[in-house]
């Protein structure tokens, strides 16, 4: 406590040209600054992961941290951003944040020459009101299996099982716009929501391309501003393990000397994941829970093929051999995986199969039972990609670069053939670019 005291106390002595606010052309043509414009709080960096821009008003928490020993300010709100502390303006922009959000400036100082990358440094979080409470009625104990109420007036019930294009359609969605392109459609429910014995006024889920199958995660941030201790992680973890039908369930938690405090709740088709939302020793912070609801079961017979595959012109084609099968675990975010058409199985004998259609400028890839389709104008080139595990077994996969993503997408995956025998064949008969790199393998 002394050293803190000294730092208060002492004459400190501020770099003038710190603290004075850049101009805002110096700004806009600099690499590494941070900067308020109309209430956003804005970072540019020619490292995309220290890009901020943020709406002042939708930040719920800041905290100091530090990441291979750079010194960041951590912002969390409807978007997570690290801002190096080094950054051009940064002095300024702090004191602005400062006065805007009502939180003590001296905590830069603080972490500065006291904390730095010791550990993380709690500044401020919102003061959000409850938005969840447990009901005490043992009989909707055992609902949390199959899914959730709608608290509207029919008490509509919701399965786990009902589909994308189901939930969507009811009255009770609101679609939240994202505020970047690059962001995932949100949808939320204007009601609460009661999941087992808890009652959710924030209940949400992401878009996923393929309608036809169900909602694989919901998830609700909760918060609570009644309990004495303000930590609201164990109140609900006891009230989930309260659910009857949840009492044989594997139960997993990370409570010790973990940064992250978590319990995972495990049945055959469904994981309930409860943790503080952010770092446990941030302790005026953690009054926020995220909790996150995992649906397991696999639904592969919504996997089906549209009916313009049937016309298709195969211009290049090559057959593989062995134990290969199509990469199946991105099926529920694409709709582009399909169940293999008969004419094309009758084509491949039910082998390991790549063709190039003319008609439809796709490349497809398919085993015995599944395909996945691209389009030509998509692919940027393929790679082959093997591990050798630690039993010494193999990991080899077949993956395709697309323009639409940063890494690469597995097609073809086996633990027994090395697909490297048969990169040749591939090259000769299949006319799409090949790379050996490894620099863009999904799982580095």
């Amino acid at each position: 406590m002394i050293k803190y005291l000294k730092l208060f106390l002492k004459e400190k002595k501020t770099d003038p040209e710190r603290t004075r606010p850049a101009d805002f052309l110096t700004l806009q043509n600099c690499e590494n600054a941070v900067f308020i414009l109309d209430n956003h709080l804005i970072s540019k960096n020619k490292i995309s992961y220290y890009n901020c821009n943020q709406d002042i008003d939708d930040i719920q928490v800041l905290y100091f941290t530090c990441i291979n020993n750079k010194p960041l300010l951590f912002i969390a709100g409807k978007h997570n951003s690290h801002i190096p502390t080094s950054s051009v303006n940064f002095l300024p922009t702090f004191l602005q944040l400062a006065e805007k959000l009502n939180f003590n400036p001296v905590q830069l100082t603080i972490f500065e020459e006291t904390f730095g990358c010791g550990r993380n440094m709690f500044i401020w979080a919102r003061k959000n009101p409850s938005n969840f409470k447990l009901l005490d009625k043992d009989e909707y104990a055992d609902t949390i299996i199959k899914g959730y109420e709608l608290q509207n007036e029919e008490k509509t019930f919701i399965s786990w099982d009902a589909p994308y294009e189901e939930v969507i359609a009811l009255d009770e969605i609101v679609i939240c716009t994202p505020d970047n392109a690059d962001d995932l459609l949100k949808y939320t429910f204007n009601v609460p929501v009661r999941v087992g014995n808890m009652v959710l006024d924030d209940f949400g889920f992401y878009d996923c391309d393929r309608k036809n199958i169900p909602v694989q995660n919901y998830f609700s941030y909760c918060e609570c501003d009644k309990l004495e201790s303000n930590k609201p992680y164990p109140f609900l973890k006891q009230a989930l393990l309260a659910n009857n039908s949840l009492m044989k369930a594997s139960i997993e938690t990370e409570e010790d000397k973990s940064i992250i405090y978590s319990t995972k709740v495990r049945t055959k088709d469904l994981e309930f994941y409860f943790s503080n939302a952010y770092p446990t020793d941030l302790d005026a912070a953690n009054n926020t829970v995220f909790f996150l609801i995992t649906n397991l079961k696999d639904y592969l017979e919504a996997v089906i093929y549209p009916e313009y595959i049937i016309k298709l012109s195969i211009a290049n084609c090559t057959t593989l051999s062995g134990d290969i099968s199509l990469d199946m675990q991105c099926y529920r975010d694409t709709p582009h995986i399909y169940r293999v058409p008969t004419f094309i199985q009758e084509i491949s004998q039910n082998k390991p199969f790549i063709w190039i259609d003319s008609n439809n400028n796709e490349l497809g890839f398919a085993d015995n039972q599944y395909a996945h389709i691209l389009l030509l104008s998509d692919v940027a080139y393929m790679s082959i990609q093997t591990l050798k595990l630690e039993n010494g077994g193999i990991e080899s996969k077949l993956c395709v670069k697309t323009n639409q993503v940063d890494f690469m997408v597995p097609m073809f995956t086996s633990n027994t053939v090395d697909l490297h025998i048969f990169e040749e064949q591939i090259k000769r008969d299949i006319p799409i670019p090949f790379t050996d790199s490894l620099d863009d393998y999904i799982y580095k």
